[in-house]
Parts: C-alpha cells; sequence; structure tokens
C-alpha cells in the first residue's frame, strides 16, 4: 500500500511538472530546435557560368515557395488546430493567404503601431496567451528530379515573431528571432513525388520582448522562403575578408570556412578571384580531408597589387568563386560572393575608409511597403537606394534589425555604407542601466543570438562597415557580453550602440548620440575627440519638419570627430487604404494612409498615433520638402564667397574619394530680378577630394540697374547619366546675393488718377475708372476688391498669428516644460474690437486707417490701406504688444481670401517651400498652382510656405488678378483649405476643398523646427522663433487688368 501511494504522488508530481512546463515560443532558454547554425547568405550552382550571374533564382538548385499558400488564423494558441501539419488534415475549407505578406494585412487581425510600450503586458515576461493570434500555413510541393541524392535546406528569411515547421507530417524544428533566417535541413523528411509543408506561426513569443521597436507590430511570413539543394559535401559557412594594407594601395584577400558532409571523404576547396570584366586575377586550391560533419579550412592569405578599392562614391566590386570538386576533379558546387577590398579602423579618433575619414550623410531606414507592410521587394529597395543617391545619401543604418539579405548585395553594388544592426529594442523597459532584459542573466544567450546571426549572414558585404548591438536596449552587461563576442568574431569592423549610457566606450567603438542639439553636439567634439562621433538619429522628420540643419552640418565640415549623422528617417510608415464611403464624395483621392489609432482606437488597443510617420518621403515615396534641405546640406561641392565685391570664390570638393572633374559639371548663372541674364560653364573643377580650389567669375558687361536685385547661382550636375539619374541631375547648389544691388523698396504709384469715395453706414465704397473696393468699419477689414467687376478679395487682411500646426508644434506643446507657454494663445489672438476707423482724402490717394485692441493677448494693432487711382492698395500692419507675457509668436501676418479661379501662382522668391530655419531653395521666378502649392503630409498641417518672397501674382485663367508686392521680403502661402479646418483633420480625405483661395500675406513665420518631435526643442531654435514684439510691415495689392 505504502508503494502504491509513493508512486500515486510521483505520478503527479510528474504531471504537475509537464503542465508547468512552458511552450517553445515562452521558453527565453529555447531560442531554435534543429535550427541550422548561422552562416553567410549564399547559394549553390552547378557549374562556374551558372554562377557568375549572382542570383540565386537562376540557380538549378533553387526552389522558390513564394505564391499563395493555404491559411488559417486563430484569436490564441489553445484556439488553433492542432493537427493541421498532418498530412491527412482536411484543409479544403480554409482560405489562401500570399506568402510573403503580414497576415494582418491580408484582413487577418490589426495592425498596431506602438513606439515604445509593448502592445501586451510586460511586466511577468511571458508572451501573451489568450489574446496571441496563430497563423497555421500549408502548401504542397515536388522537387526537382536532380535533386535525389542531395540534401535539402529550407530557408524562411523573416517571420514574425516565431515558428515550428513540419514536413510531410513529422516535426523538423522551432525558430525565432523575426530578421536572421530560420533555416533547417529537411533531408530526411522528404518523399519521391508530392510532399506537404506545414507552418504555425504564433504573432508573440518571448522573442518580442527583444522586439519592440518602433514600427508597425505585423505578423506572418513576411520574406522569401525556399528550398535548395547542396551536395553531401558543402561548404557551410565562408568568411571572407577583402581588405587594404597600410599603404590602402594593395588588397589584402583571407578565406576561411566551414564544409560538412554526411561522410568523411577527401575534397578540394579551389577558388578564383575575377574583376569586372571576368579577367581571372587569382586562382588557388586547398585540399581538405572532410570528416563526418563539420570540418574548418582556411586559406593562404593573398596579396593583390593595386587592387581597385571599394567605396559608396566608387563601389568597384570583384567576384569570388569558390568551387568544391572531389579528388577527380568533378565539380560538386560552386558558391559566388562579390568582394570589396575597403579597409576600416579608427585612429586618432576618426573612423577611416581606406584611409580618409569619412562623413556619414546618412538616414535611417525601416523595411515597409505602404501596401505590404514589411514585405518589401527589390524592386522596393532599387526605388530607395535611386531616391538616396539623388539626394546625395551615402549611408543607412538598417534601424532596428537586419534588413532583408538582397538589400545588402544592392547596397554592394551601389556604394552605400551600412550599419548593420541588431534585431534587439527592450525600450519599453527604459533605456539606461536599471533596463530589465540587459541585465538579466537568462537573457543573455537570446541577446548574443540575435546579434550573432547577423554577424555570420551579412560578413562577407563591403558596405556593412559598422555592427550595431541594437536600439534603446538599456545599459546592462548583456550589452558588454555581446561587445566583447563581435570585438572577437570580427575585429575588422567596429562597433556601435548609442543606448550605452557612456554612448560608448564600455561597450561601443563610436560616441553615438540621438537627438543632441548642436551645443550638445560641440560639448562632445571637445570632451570625447578619442572616439568617432554620429548622431544615429537626428532630424525627426515628422510632418513638416528638418529645419536647422545648417547648425549640425556647420560642425560636421570642420576638422574634429563628427563624422555624420542619420535622418529620423527615411520613409512615412502609412499603410495604403481605401478612403472611407461617407468622405468619397469630397475626398481629392480614393485612398489614404493610415497610421497608428486607424484599427486599434475602435478595439480599446494602445497606439502611438502619427508618430510612425516620420519620413523624409510620404508612405508612397514622394519626396518631402525635407529631403531638399537634405541634399543641399549633404551636397559634396561647397562654394563660398572670398569677395563678392570682385567676383571671387572658392569651390570645395567635399567627395571623400573623387575628383570634383570625374563625376559633376558646374555652372554659374546671374539673375536680374529672379530671371537668368547671363550664365556659362564653370571649367576648371580639376579638384582632388577635400580639396579646394579659387577663382574669378568674369561678368563682362555686367552693368547693374538702380532699383534691381542680383544673385549668382552656381549649380553642379551629374556629369554622365547613371543607374539613379540622367547625365544634368542637380547635384549641388548655391547662391548669394550681391550686396551693392539689393531689390528696392516699393516705388512711387504711377497715376494721376484720384479716387473716388462714398460712406454709407459701416461700409466705405472706393472706386476708380476700372476698380471698385468695400471696406468695413467694424472689422477693419478691406472687404471687397473688384477689378472691371470681377470680384477677386472675398474678404481682405485680417490680422493672423497663427497656422495649422505642425507635427512638431504639437509635439512641442505636448512636451513642453512649465517654462514654455502654450502656443494656444494665438489661435485666437486674432480677435481685433476696432477703436477708431478713419477715412480721408491725402492728395490723388485715399488714406483708411482701422486701429483697434487684440483682447485676448492686450495689444494693440492697426491696418492703413492707402488707395490709388490706378486701383493700387498699399497694405500697412502695425502691431504694438502689450504688458502681457506672452509665448513666442507663430506668425506676423495676414489672411486674405480670394474669390474662386485665382489659382495660379507666379513669385519671385524661392523654389519650393521655405521658413527661417529650412531656407536653403534657389530663389527665382517660378510659377505653379494653388493645389501644386500643397503638400501632402500624414495629417493636414502648416505646408507650402515661401518665406523669402519679393512679389506673388495670383491670377485666374483669363490672367486677371492681383499682384502682391512687399517693401521688404514677405512670406506667402495659398491653399484651398482654412486653417481652422486643417487644424481639426486627422486626414486630408476629412478636408472638404473650397473654391476660395486662402492666401497668407506675411511679415514672418517662425521657424517649423526639427530636433525632436516631442520635447521644448521640438519648437524651433531660438533664433528662429519670433518674439512676442512690436512689428510692422507694408505691402501692396496691385491689380493684373
Amino acid at each position: 500500500m505504502k508503494k502504491l501511494i509513493i508512486a500515486h504522488l510521483l505520478l503527479l508530481v510528474s504531471l504537475s511538472a509537464f503542465s508547468a512546463k512552458k511552450a517553445d515560443w515562452d521558453n527565453v532558454k529555447v531560442l531554435q530546435i534543429n535550427r541550422e547554425k548561422p552562416h553567410a547568405t549564399m547559394m549553390v550552382y552547378g557549374s562556374e557560368q551558372a554562377a557568375l550571374s549572382f542570383d540565386k533564382k537562376q540557380s538549378a538548385y533553387h526552389q522558390c515557395l513564394n505564391g499563395q499558400w493555404k491559411f488559417k488564423w486563430s484569436e490564441n494558441p489553445s484556439s488553433r488546430p492542432v493537427d493541421f501539419y498532418k498530412s491527412t488534415f482536411n484543409d479544403a475549407e480554409w482560405g489562401t493567404i500570399p506568402v510573403p505578406s503580414n497576415w494582418e494585412l491580408e484582413g487577418h487581425g490589426v495592425p498596431i503601431y506602438t513606439n515604445i510600450e509593448y502592445p501586451f503586458d510586460k511586466e511577468n515576461l511571458e508572451a501573451p496567451k489568450e489574446w496571441n493570434p496563430v497563423g497555421s500555413y500549408r502548401r504542397n510541393f515536388t522537387l526537382p528530379i536532380n535533386w535525389d541524392g542531395r540534401q535539402v535546406y529550407i530557408n524562411f528569411d523573416g517571420v514574425q515573431s516565431a515558428f515550428y515547421v513540419w514536413v510531410n507530417g513529422k516535426k523538423v524544428g522551432y525558430s525565432q528571432g523575426s530578421r536572421t533566417p530560420g533555416e533547417f535541413n529537411i533531408t530526411q523528411y522528404l518523399k519521391v513525388g508530392d510532399n506537404q509543408l506545414a507552418v504555425e506561426v504564433y504573432r508573440w513569443s518571448d522573442g518580442s520582448y527583444l522586439e519592440d521597436q518602433d514600427f508597425w507590430r505585423l505578423s506572418g511570413i513576411f520574406r522569401d522562403v525556399y528550398l535548395w539543394s547542396t551536395p553531401s559535401s558543402h561548404i557551410r559557412d565562408f568568411n571572407i575578408t577583402a581588405t587594404l594594407d597600410e599603404s590602402n594601395t594593395n588588397g589584402i584577400l583571407k578565406l576561411e570556412g566551414e564544409l560538412v558532409s554526411t561522410v568523411a571523404n577527401a575534397v578540394v576547396v579551389e577558388y578564383q578571384l575575377l574583376d569586372s570584366e571576368g579577367q581571372e586575377l587569382l586562382k588557388h586550391s586547398i585540399d581538405v580531408v572532410a570528416d563526418k560533419g563539420i570540418t574548418t579550412f582556411k586559406a593562404d592569405e593573398h596579396t593583390l597589387k593595386n587592387i581597385t578599392s571599394w567605396n559608396a562614391e566608387s563601389p568597384t566590386l570583384y567576384m569570388l568563386l569558390m568551387s568544391l570538386k572531389d579528388k577527380s576533379g568533378n565539380v560538386l558546387e560552386v558558391i559566388p560572393q562579390k568582394v570589396g577590398f575597403r579597409r576600416i579602423e579608427i585612429k586618432d579618433g576618426k573612423l577611416l575608409v581606406n584611409g580618409v575619414q569619412v562623413l556619414f550623410k546618412g538616414v535611417n531606414r525601416h523595411e515597409h511597403s505602404p501596401e505590404t507592410g514589411h514585405y518589401v521587394t527589390t524592386e522596393d529597395m532599387m526605388r530607395d537606394i535611386v531616391l538616396m543617391k539623388q539626394n546625395n545619401i551615402n549611408a543607412v543604418r538598417t534601424s532596428h534589425y537586419p534588413n532583408a539579405p538582397e538589400w545588402y548585395d544592392l547596397c554592394d553594388e551601389h556604394g552605400l555604407y551600412l550599419i548593420d544592426e541588431g534585431n534587439i529594442e527592450t525600450h519599453g523597459f527604459d533605456n539606461n542601466k536599471k533596463n530589465r532584459l540587459s541585465n538579466a542573466p537568462e537573457w543573455r544567450e537570446a541577446h548574443l543570438d540575435r546579434v550573432k546571426r547577423m554577424v555570420y549572414r551579412d560578413r562577407n558585404h563591403p558596405s556593412v562597415i559598422i555592427w550595431s548591438f541594437g536600439n534603446e536596449s538599456g545599459d546592462g552587461p548583456n550589452v558588454e557580453h555581446v561587445y566583447k563576442w563581435v570585438q572577437k568574431a570580427d575585429p575588422t569592423r567596429p562597433f556601435h550602440y548609442e543606448g550605452t549610457s557612456a554612448h560608448g566606450y564600455n561597450t561601443a567603438d563610436i560616441f553615438s548620440l540621438m537627438y543632441g542639439t548642436p551645443e550638445r553636439c560641440a560639448q562632445i567634439i571637445n570632451k570625447h575627440a578619442d572616439m568617432p562621433f554620429i548622431l544615429c538619429e537626428y532630424t525627426h522628420a515628422m510632418g513638416n519638419s528638418n529645419g536647422n540643419l545648417k547648425e549640425y552640418w556647420d560642425q560636421i565640415y570642420a576638422d574634429n570627430n563628427f563624422q555624420g549623422a542619420f535622418v529620423w528617417d527615411w520613409m512615412d510608415q502609412g499603410l495604403k487604404q481605401a478612403v472611407p464611403a461617407n468622405y468619397r464624395a469630397t475626398a481629392q483621392d480614393d485612398h489614404f494612409y493610415a497610421y497608428g489609432g486607424w484599427w486599434e482606437t475602435s478595439r480599446g488597443i494602445y497606439h502611438d498615433e502619427t508618430f510612425c510617420m516620420n519620413g523624409l518621403l510620404a508612405a508612397d515615396w514622394t519626396p518631402h520638402p525635407g529631403l531638399n534641405a537634405i541634399k543641399y546640406h549633404y551636397r559634396n561641392i561647397h562654394v563660398e564667397a572670398i569677395d563678392i565685391e570682385n567676383n571671387t570664390y572658392k569651390i570645395t570638393n567635399w567627395f571623400d574619394f573623387t575628383n570634383a572633374n570625374d563625376l559633376v559639371s558646374g555652372k554659374w548663372e546671374l539673375l536680374e530680378n529672379g530671371n537668368v541674364v547671363k550664365s556659362g560653364d564653370i571649367n576648371d573643377l580639376d579638384i582632388a577630394p577635400r580639396s579646394s580650389k579659387q577663382f574669378k567669375l568674369e561678368l563682362v558687361n555686367f552693368n547693374p540697374k538702380k532699383g534691381h536685385e542680383y544673385h549668382i547661382n552656381f549649380k553642379f550636375t551629374s556629369k554622365n547619366a547613371s543607374y539613379y539619374a540622367a547625365a544634368g541631375h542637380l547635384l549641388a547648389w548655391d547662391q548669394f546675393e550681391l550686396e551693392k544691388n539689393q531689390l528696392a523698396t516699393l516705388t512711387k504709384v504711377q497715376s494721376d488718377a484720384k479716387p473716388q469715395m462714398r460712406v454709407n453706414g459701416r461700409k466705405v465704397y472706393v472706386w476708380g475708372d476700372e476698380f471698385s473696393i468695400v471696406f468695413d468699419k467694424l472689422t477693419g477689414r478691406l472687404e471687397k476688391y473688384y477689378i472691371n467687376d470681377e470680384q477677386i478679395i472675398r474678404q481682405g487682411a485680417h490680422p493672423d498669428f497663427w497656422r495649422a500646426l505642425t507635427d512638431n508644434d504639437r509635439g512641442g506643446i505636448k512636451g513642453a516644460s512649465a517654462k514654455v507657454p502654450k502656443l494656444y494663445t494665438w489661435e485666437k489672438a486674432n480677435a481685433w474690437l476696432i477703436n477708431e476707423f478713419t477715412e480721408q482724402e491725402v492728395g490723388n490717394t485715399i488714406v483708411i486707417t482701422a486701429k483697434g485692441n487684440l483682447p485676448v493677448i492686450d495689444a494693440e494693432y492697426s491696418q492703413t490701406y492707402t488707395v490709388y487711382g490706378n486701383g493700387e492698395v498699399d497694405v500697412a500692419c502695425s502691431y504694438t504688444a502689450g504688458e502681457i507675457k506672452l509665448p513666442m509668436m507663430i506668425r506676423q501676418g495676414t489672411e486674405l481670401v480670394l474669390a474662386a479661379g485665382y489659382d495660379n501662382v507666379e513669385w519671385f522668391g524661392t523654389e519650393g517651400p521655405t521658413y527661417n530655419d529650412r531656407n536653403n531653395e534657389l530663389v527665382g521666378v517660378y510659377q505653379s498652382t494653388v493645389d501644386k502649392l500643397w503638400v501632402e503630409y500624414s495629417s493636414p498641417q502648416e505646408n507650402g510656405y515661401r518665406s523669402n518672397t519679393r512679389w506673388v501674382t495670383m491670377t485666374n485663367a483669363s490672367g486677371k488678378g492681383l499682384k502682391i508686392t512687399g517693401d521688404e521680403v514677405i512670406g506667402f502661402g495659398a491653399a484651398h483649405y482654412p486653417k481652422a479646418e486643417m487644424h481639426r483633420a486627422e486626414y486630408s480625405f476629412e478636408l472638404t476643398k473650397h473654391a476660395e483661395v486662402f492666401l497668407n500675406i506675411d511679415h514672418k513665420q517662425m521657424g517649423i523646427g526639427g530636433t525632436t518631435s516631442w520635447m521644448d526643442n521640438a519648437f524651433p531654435r531660438k533664433e528662429y522663433r519670433l518674439k512676442s514684439e512690436d512689428y510692422s510691415f507694408i505691402y501692396r495689392l496691385s491689380p493684373i487688368k
């Protein structure tokens, strides 16, 4: 009896232990089951000729499994079909899903956008159980006949977040870590003919705690899936070190690797190096006695004289063919790898590429498609690269995970420096020394596994010049553990991690900072000259942003250890959706790009709203104006005025490796009042990298006219056509105003006619031969303006201190300290109570003055209208601040409403949108329409403004309208939407387009900022703010008849 009781108790203990056992996807100690060890990205080919294609799809030993799969979505693990992997399972009632894809974008579950917060309860460090969708995938495949007797692997390039694999009803294995491959040897599970594949994917796993990146939380098989086949003896991994000697002229090639073999045998590893013309530069072989299992091999070191090195400006690649042969010389496999020779070192606190301190003109790039989410095609990748090259971008941080393998091949080929970042972010546990996961010993291997898989996969790519641990994951011993492993595994590249409390030193080789102000950057340059310094994130490109870039790049172009910066970020992460039915009648398009909250709000799920819309590009790849500002500051040819009086200038070549004459053509232009009147070529551009040349511009027969304005333009365009641009593509520009020829103030009106005036109650009527104007005594406005009985102005100038808030404005208000008063004071500040209105004849003019109080801000404001006999009107605006302490002013200006039809715009000012802190466009005379001035952002906000304007005309199809000229430089903006409606709308489809034109004519508008979008410094820097103080300005309305 006693024995029975003991046996029963043991059974209960055993059952209890079994029930308490964690599932693989909820167990930090289980990172994989039967997954292949990480290795270099590769494909095997049957011959050297086939291998030269360097296209895995051309290999006879590659089979793509992308396409339509059978699919079943379940809300949680307990409701999933547990036996779906069996060959006898009937999936006839299942739907299908494309692979690759994110299942939320195919109608299963919802996308979730959060920045820092985990989308589930994080406190117990367990994967969710009740709300953790599971995707069950099935498909069949048949192997090619020529794969008989070979090893067969299945490779998943990316699955979010954890998954199991079965083949023909047999469990193959398990993998997690969504951004590096999950690969399995499935040879033993295969059969002749039709084979059945089943995959079970969990939306969240314990691995999700390391994947708290600022992006859409999406799930599924989102990268390529393919089979590939190898011979029984196979080059399992290889590490190519292609560097330069200390002279940076001779190449040094090292090769080592591993063979895997199902039987012990003797083989030969033969490798040859070919140049771009296919000429053989090197051929060598290694005899290897391969054991069953894994055998290592290592080649001799080779020196290649006068090799052409790789860099982002001239990305020269060679082809290394690695052939595995049997002792009889029969080819078992050929593996190609493109090789670039370059040397990375840190010397005297500076990061050198091939002996040169390069400047990283960078962006952060998420993998994002507006239609397919995290599945990004090679066409999408090339679209990104072309736009980057067109805009002088030379570096990308793969924020915040390893990208799809194809990205690295493209960057090798086309020349981009990469910071390759591990798939680690635990921001939800705070980015400091107390971060729970970076300190927990049981999570150490999980951290290392992700970085190790990245390093092994990507170390053969010359574009990868820096490894990065991850992002915003605290500063515990797990970070240091990974750093030490990488130092030993790959001493040829430096290691980056911004999240360390010291921003470098103990766990990184680079001093890295996010969103530091220019003042903070100056401090780092002075105090930390012993390390290269970069801003791994800066100029937060959320909405209308990217102001004050000059303050950073003036420092970067100086001689110090500040080596560049990476914009946050490249593209808005909007997801394309159809406009809701109730808005389709008034919306301007049939689709829009959704951000956080579109799906989550109605389901009570936390989200971070528009914070995923931070791109230099809109979600459809349309460049935002901030990209042109980046292009200007990233330009590689600079012109400096040495002596404008004597037409002496200096050209500096900021290319790191290339003579300016090899890449660009130069041209100068002389502009009179914004129009080109003289031009010529700049012939002497033989300027070595990082060198300058002074030259004198010969302006023959140039006789400046009194009262005219002159500018000199210098433009540098691509000399030759390339894959990213035609010859003549503008790459760099500078413009200088000739100081002795400033634009004159408003000239005297030439009119002998005298206007007539009549007062009728609160209305004052003024008219002439071809015009009539109505003023309102109560509002102080020029109420209506007619030319030949055709109304042009529907509502005249009214004081305006407001703008439709930008994302930076909103972020600044939300995050502002008590020291920063709220900007909303200015929204209603234009309420103008008239206390004095006068009208009088002065010579041949009628002068009308409206004076009053702005009660919301206790200030005085007046407008004086001087009406001339030819219909011209001078509008003089004057603001006198009161005693109340007010926040910075947003705008010092006026708003007019023009009648419908006055949509054609011509102006003398900057071509693209400018503000006082983003004012790098060329001044000239330009034409557009009101619709084309509009800049579409993720949510409606201030846009399309020109801050540096001399005059602007607004005309209809018949050419009639108004010309507005400033007594000094003015700013203007025009739209078919009133600011109040823009301010309220979350999406543009909510706006109803008005026929009228809402026109701002301003003295000034404050800058747009962009240092951050969530703190005090989301606002413009102090020098770009407007103080609440007295101001006055004048502009003239001139009829165009």
